[in-house]
């Protein structure tokens, strides 16, 4: 059903807790402000250093000198890209290892910022533009950067904050374009010492304009990634009768997956298929030995998903055994939808509207994209926004990933403010 008029209208925050609005405070804004020039530096330097994966050696490097520079002490995890810092309570603990006990945390919420790139040539035209063949397209660069901002606005605080026995944990999380960053990081023990009562997570958005916030949940879909090799016999492609074609078998297995969408899912279903990589052969007249084809599945249907990742094997395997093709089908990605908590996001939203009064919120955060930060929404209490970061030339409106994407520095305060906020108000409210 589509949402009705009423809905598209931009509404009001809910009211923050009295505790909350004093904890805050009306200053966040305009002392991220007295250092935006700064933060705009750190988002130009991590915009040219982009890096992918669960592999951002420079990255974390320059998240760690910055820490080291506020004296906020920090962990890293999966080996050394993912950096782990704490203010508050559980920071002086934490000075020999970047790790503490829960009992010495006290209230713990954690702050997550992700700062891996994408494989796209940037083609922005910024003077800071990425020369490597990487870029930050999503604008993960934005978030670690508002995200040291918020760390230094909370260290400004922290006696504030040993006073309320709370600790702020900060997560500069690579991985996120992969889905590995999250799932490894709880891996190394990122939810232990200590452990977060409550998340918090914002991605900027380079269409919306500034002041504009999402939410909603499910917020994102779910999505199971695959890599489908079917193993042929090659040879000459004046003989196909001698060989087993394994490109004709990728084929008939591309639309038999297709079919599933069009005859297995009710269509009131909100459910994505999609091939995204089909690769067999290298030359015209050669039938090679092996055809792949990768793809996702995305959905909001938990139950449904694994019905049709049941099917999909069963497809490949029966189409595959009609054209003598043995396939392997390997999982590259497996996430749930990004499922968040109803009273974290209410009182999130507070929070934000606390520091932020200006902004105009719509419940309208609903899409079939996929984010890992649903590994750990899954695991405790948490929230996540979309916030307008569009430049002001409307004509340079370009979509995330796209090689002309372009985000405006002006937000980089307004998110390092909301960060903390979310966080101050957070532990005003849970105070033990």
């Amino acid at each position: 059903m589509a949402p009705a008029q009423s809905d598209l209208q931009p509404q009001s925050a809910p009211k923050a807790t009295a505790a909350a609005q004093a904890a805050i405070g009306d200053g966040l804004v305009a002392e991220a402000q007295a250092f935006a020039d700064e933060l705009a530096a750190w988002r130009h330097d991590l915009h040219q250093m982009p890096e992918l994966g669960n592999s951002l050696p420079q990255t974390s490097a320059y998240i760690q000198a910055r820490l080291t520079e506020m004296e906020i002490p920090f962990a890293t995890l999966v080996d050394g890209s993912c950096v782990v810092g704490l203010v508050g309570a559980g920071a002086a603990a934490a000075q020999g290892n970047g790790v503490c006990t829960d009992e010495q945390a006290g209230t713990v919420i954690m702050l997550r910022g992700d700062m891996d790139a994408l494989p796209v040539a940037e083609e922005s035209g910024e003077p800071f533009a990425s020369t490597n063949g990487c870029m930050h397209a999503c604008g993960h660069d934005m978030h670690a950067t508002a995200l040291l901002g918020a760390a230094r606005l909370l260290k400004a605080r922290e006696s504030a904050l040993v006073d309320a026995n709370a600790t702020v944990k900060l997560l500069f999380q690579p991985g996120e374009e992969t889905f590995e960053g999250a799932r490894a990081a709880i891996a190394d023990g990122l939810l232990q010492n200590p452990r977060p009562q409550a998340a918090f997570a914002m991605h900027v958005n380079s269409q919306s304009p500034l002041g504009l916030v999402l939410y909603g949940s499910p917020a994102l879909s779910g999505v199971y990634g695959f890599r489908i090799t079917l193993q042929g016999k090659g040879g000459h492609g004046s003989s196909p009768e001698i060989c087993i074609d394994p490109i004709a078998a990728g084929v008939h297995v591309h639309l038999a997956l297709q079919e599933l969408i069009s005859r297995e899912v009710p269509a009131a279903k909100e459910v994505a298929l999609t091939v995204g990589k089909f690769a067999g052969g290298q030359a015209a007249n050669v039938i090679p030995d092996t055809c792949v084809l990768e793809g996702t599945l995305r959905g909001f249907d938990v139950e449904l998903m694994e019905h049709l990742k049941t099917r999909i094997a069963e497809v490949v395997k029966g189409v595959a055994t009609t054209y003598r093709t043995p396939a392997t089908i390997e999982t590259l990605s497996d996430v749930p939808p990004l499922v968040l908590d109803d009273g974290m996001t209410q009182a999130s939203l507070g929070y934000v509207g606390a520091v932020l009064p200006k902004s105009a919120f719509l419940p309208l955060f609903h899409a079939m994209a996929s984010e890992d930060f649903a590994l750990i929404s899954s695991e405790i209490p948490s929230a996540y926004f979309t916030v307008g970061a569009a430049v002001t030339d409307t004509d340079e409106h370009f979509a995330q990933h796209h090689p002309k994407a372009r985000f405006n520095d002006a937000e980089l305060p307004l998110g390092a403010a909301a960060y903390a906020a979310v966080a101050l108000g957070y532990i005003a409210d849970h105070k033990e």
